[in-house]
């Protein structure tokens, strides 16, 4: 999986403070899901 930065890591543990973190936490929430994807399909072959 992918590490995070020190303020991405920071806005995960602490939670959204405004609309900057809520757009940057929908950033990674799209980021995770792709790689769920990816992951899933390289199990299936």
């Amino acid at each position: 999986m992918k590490s995070h930065s020190p303020a991405d890591a920071k806005l995960l543990m602490g939670g959204v403070k405004g609309l900057k973190d809520a757009w940057r936490l929908g950033v990674l929430h799209v980021q995770y899901e792709r790689l769920k994807k990816i992951q899933e399909e390289q199990k299936q072959q």
